[in-house]
């Protein structure tokens, strides 16, 4: 199954962790066939560490990230990225805080947001 490729790297949530992490995958003896940074910022040290060593993204590799950060989006990044709805669970957070300030008895809520995938030019369909 799946879990038998999957393969973890742990390192910072910052471009030079993105691209030290891409560095330390592509040292193992199976290379990926693709990366999930778990945000965008790790995500475009990757992209670095795979130009640098040649590789083609989507053709080589697929690079996906994790925020949907509005660099994300840009030309000629276009990185496929998870959109957690940040916007929505801040305006809900502060939304939640006001009425709690306002009547301290409010029964709590619980609200369930579902993250979307934004893809764009850095994944590719598995081949072989």
């Amino acid at each position: 199954g799946l879990a038998d490729e999957i393969d973890i790297v742990s390192t910072t949530y910052t471009q030079q962790g993105g691209y030290e992490g891409a560095r330390q995958l592509l040292a193992r003896p199976r290379q990926p066939t693709a990366v999930f940074a778990g945000a965008d910022i790790v995500a475009m040290g990757a992209l670095e560490a795979l130009s640098d060593a040649g590789l083609s993204v989507p053709g080589d590799i697929s690079v996906a990230g994790y925020d949907n950060t509005t660099f994300a989006s840009f030309s000629p990044i276009s990185l496929t990225s998870v959109d957690q709805a940040g916007h929505e669970i801040g305006g809900n957070a502060v939304r939640l805080l006001l009425e709690r300030i306002a009547d301290r008895a409010k029964t709590s809520v619980q609200i369930k947001l579902s993250p979307t995938l934004v893809a764009r030019r850095t994944t590719a369909g598995v081949s072989g």
